[in-house]
């Protein structure tokens, strides 16, 4: 996925919590939305936040 920061995977989340909420509104609420980009994106921002206490 490239060499992201937190902020820009932070940004991110924020975008696709935008457009998820866009999606409600015109689809409505029980319109569900596959979580693939937000799992991929969670994963990475784990990866970078990493504890310092973390060796793996």
């Amino acid at each position: 996925m490239g060499d992201r920061t937190a902020a820009d995977l932070e940004r991110e989340l924020v975008l696709l919590a935008y457009v998820r909420g866009c999606l409600r509104g015109s689809e409505g609420e029980d319109f569900r939305i596959p979580t693939t980009a937000l799992d991929e994106v969670l994963d990475e921002l784990h990866r970078v936040e990493r504890s310092p206490w973390d060796r793996t």
